[in-house]
């Protein structure tokens, strides 16, 4: 079964979580911990916390990647976005032509004569002879000015033999005021470069790029570019300066890119090749990603090899290793014969990072500005690879020729789709370095899992968290995903890598909504509550973590009660119920109230529910529990279908609602659940089993404050008891500047004292400081509302330390040994 609710289900995990949590929970809660600094267990890697960048939501042109012109080259065409969606792009996407004092102007995309090979479409501006024509670009929605701001502007450009008149280059708003101006005093007839500085003389947020001219003949134009001249370190062809800073504020350690799902592409036709990213930016072949777009790949491999120069992190290439993306169908794959020539693509990505500038690719790259290699350590293979053959079949080769030529080459592999790991045998046996994990689940997931790690076998690869999220970006997401992390400080290990995923949303501009790092538009960019959460464990590290003991009190059951009507549903499934009964009193089917689906009474006077294909048909009762004891019976049998039968209770309107899911994910689980962001439902307790079609059930909900139990045939399968959740602790030393670091994580919606006793520390500096990201759970960050940000005070530093962990907190507290 789909983790997915009915589709007017809208609701925020974090608001209801502390629903489940508050309501008559016990407070005084008290944590003590006892820190032996003078016991180190771990070490923590270098580069635990990194960042991974992919090009979605657009990310890159119309995000960090600093031109400001939209389609800069003519090379739009449709593609297929995602989803399924077609995206109707076109040549002059972006453009319009512009006629004024009589002039007009024919603008048509032609592909004779090109540019060069891969830049293969240009606009020629067919013009009557009459007043002023041309053509504008209106940018990534609108191009922001700013006053007194520098900004380089560049075109190819030909003409006609009839055609010798300037070129006149401004920006200007929508209204036609003239921000900044500038023009090309002639053009010949052969492909040039021309360059310009704009200097602008008022603000705009949605200014437009104009480019006019006299006359008629014809003139012909390509790769039409704007850079503010303010960049990320001043770099030509550079990053927008606010976001780049952004990631470098993270203090990486390293970052992956550019995928994800974009580096094996849609289909293999499409697949990233790093190649067609490097050199020249007007000979860089552009392509279209998965996601729905175009990307000029201006942004490229050597710009984000500079990038992680410049803000220190190691970079960390992921390269296709001959299939194509398993979600995508045909499922494609590179034969035998011509895999060669993916291997050696992967070889070749490492001469180009460290060769030196007398080998060929390496010779590029010190012809791009860079004689120096940029000293390559890792290499990821492939990216969320499904378990197939013939992946199994074409890693190993990828492999085997790295390590024959580069044996310093860190080599990443793919645990395959999801927390199961499927692939994690296939690196084992292939012995890589360490072995990349995805997971995007409800923040619960990330709390039952923090001792993921514990039991891991020592002795193979260790494990990259290469993509992870808790599926939304309130303060309970953040504070979830920190307590996860906790786990991680302590099984540092064999965990060497992590990174949040998403790293970049464009309002507006989104194909992945559930979470992501940072938001941004055109001017400015808001910095997430899971932001934070990564900039206080990315800054806050350590090298050691520190033997310790944790030891909660009063540490008490939530007293949530399951008030609301119950009902009956499926999941693409047909089901019939003979009866059902709350507290012993039969319902009448009469009465219900159907939400979704094709629910009949039967001649026999049973109520089925016929249509096999809806996902989430929902019928209720007008009954109703009070909140205290109740007991729930339902007889019913499947009659086809996929799945199961959906339970419900504690129905309260169509955002709040529990359900006991039987025979769901393709009738292998069984699941207590609750929705969960409106795009999944919380398992609140699972167990495994399935049921089978034509037979009788009979299936009993038990409820009572802070409990429910469910049966089936009288066998008990769930015996949920939600307890607040426990306050996690890493703490880790700076052997070499002395600095403690005490992260302290209370997902709970009741605040905690906590208590921190440090033995065997010594004397410490008089002054300690706590930083605190606390907000109420459902607490989110958006343009203008600003409801989370770390708040810093300074303590009186002592060996014993007592101070409150605020509900749904994250707190660090720093020490400092002499």
């Amino acid at each position: 079964m789909a983790r997915t609710t009915p589709a007017n289900v809208i609701c925020c995990i974090a608001a209801l979580f502390a629903m489940a949590l508050a309501p008559n929970a016990t407070r005084g809660a008290e944590v003590k911990v006892n820190i032996h600094v003078d016991q180190p267990t771990v070490k923590l890697s270098p580069v635990l916390y990194g960042l991974f960048f992919e090009d979605i939501n657009y990310a890159a042109d119309g995000g960090l990647y600093a031109e400001l012109v939209q389609n800069r080259s003519f090379e739009y065409y449709p593609v297929e976005g995602w989803a399924g969606n077609s995206r109707k792009l076109h040549p002059l996407y972006a453009w319009q032509k512009v006629e004024r004092d009589g002039g007009q102007v024919q603008l048509d995309v032609s592909n004779e004569s090109p540019l060069n090979e891969n830049n293969t479409k240009y606009v020629i501006l067919k013009l009557d002879g009459n007043g002023v024509a041309g053509i504008k670009n209106s940018g990534f929605g609108g191009i922001v000015v700013e006053k007194d701001a520098k900004y380089d502007f560049s075109v190819y450009a030909r003409r006609s033999e009839d055609n010798d008149n300037p070129l006149k280059v401004s920006l200007q708003t929508k209204d036609g005021k003239v921000l900044a101006s500038g023009s090309v005093p002639s053009t010949t007839s052969e492909w040039a470069t021309y360059d310009l500085t704009l200097t602008a003389t008022d603000s705009a947020d949605d200014a437009e790029l104009v480019l006019t001219t006299g006359g008629g003949g014809e003139l012909m134009l390509d790769m039409v570019s704007l850079f503010p001249q303010d960049t990320f370190k001043g770099h030509k062809n550079g990053l927008r300066k606010d976001l780049a800073q952004a990631l470098a504020d993270l203090k990486p350690g390293f970052l992956r890119f550019p995928g994800g799902c974009i580096a094996h592409g849609h289909s293999l036709e499409n697949t990233y090749r790093w190649k067609d990213t490097v050199g020249d930016v007007s000979e860089r072949k552009p392509n279209w990603n998965l996601w729905g777009y175009h990307q000029t790949y201006g942004l490229g491999y050597f710009e984000y090899m500079q990038l992680c120069e410049d803000i220190g992190a190691e970079p960390l290439p992921v390269v296709p290793v001959g299939v194509s993306c398993g979600f995508r169908q045909p499922f494609q794959v590179v034969p035998m014969e011509d895999l060669q020539a993916w291997i050696d693509d992967a070889l070749d990505l490492i001469e180009f990072a460290n060769g030196s500038p007398d080998t060929k690719w390496g010779g590029l790259r010190a012809k791009m500005g860079h004689p120096e290699p940029f000293d390559l350590k890792y290499v990821c293979l492939g990216n969320e690879e499904h378990d197939t053959p013939e992946c199994r079949e074409r890693f190993p080769y990828f492999v085997e020729a790295i390590r024959e030529r580069y044996p310093d080459i860190k080599i990443v592999g793919t645990s395959g789709l999801g927390p199961e790991i499927p692939l994690f045998d296939l690196m084992t046996k292939t012995d890589v370095y360490s072995t990349d994990e995805h997971y995007y689940m409800p923040p619960k997931w990330y709390l039952d899992n923090i001792h993921r790690f514990d039991n891991f076998d020592r002795s193979k690869p260790k494990v990259f968290v290469g993509e992870y999220a808790s599926e939304g970006n309130t303060q309970f997401n953040a504070v979830a995903e920190a307590a996860y992390l906790t786990g991680v400080e302590r099984n540092a290990d064999i965990v060497d890598m992590t990174c949040y995923a998403p790293l970049f949303a464009k309002y507006g501009s989104t194909q992945w909504t559930k979470a992501d790092l940072i938001w941004f538009d055109n001017k400015s960019l808001v910095k997430t509550p899971n932001y934070y959460v990564q900039q206080l464990f990315s800054t806050s590290k350590g090298d050691v973590y520190l033997d310790n003991s944790v030891e909660m009190t009063n540490r008490a059951s939530s007293e949530q009660k399951y008030a609301g009507q119950v009902g009956i549903g499926t999941w693409r499934t047909g089901i019939e119920v003979e009866s059902a009964t709350l507290n012993g009193k039969p319902l009448d089917f009469e009465d219900w109230k159907v939400l979704d689906g094709d629910f009949r009474n039967t001649e026999d006077g049973n109520y089925a529910q016929l249509d096999r294909n809806l996902e989430a048909a929902v019928s209720v009762a007008p009954q109703s529990t009070d909140g205290e004891k109740a007991v729930y019976e339902v007889r019913a049998r499947k009659t086809g279908g996929s799945e199961g039968f959906l339970l419900v209770f504690g129905y309260e309107n169509e955002d709040s609602y529990y359900w006991w899911n039987v025979g769901g994910w393709r009738n292998t689980e069984h699941a207590i659940q609750r929705p969960a962001g409106g795009a999944s439902q919380d398992r609140l307790a699972s167990a495994r089993g399935r049921i089978e079609t034509g037979r009788w059930y009979d299936l009993r909900v038990e409820l009572e404050p802070g409990r429910i139990r469910c049966y089936i045939d009288g066998k008990l399968i769930h015996d949920y008891q939600p307890l607040i959740p426990e306050v996690q602790v890493s703490p880790t030393l700076d052997q070499s500047s002395g600095e403690l670091f005490v992260k302290l994580v209370n997902p709970a919606s009741t605040p905690v004292s906590a208590t921190v006793a440090l033995d065997g520390a010594g004397e410490l500096n008089p002054q300690a400081t706590l930083i605190t990201l606390a907000a109420p759970a459902d607490a989110t960050n958006s343009p203008g509302r600003l409801m989370v940000k770390p708040q810093q005070q300074e303590l009186a530093a002592e060996n014993t330390m007592t101070f409150e962990l605020p509900p749904t907190s994250v707190e660090v507290l720093r020490l400092q040994l002499k």
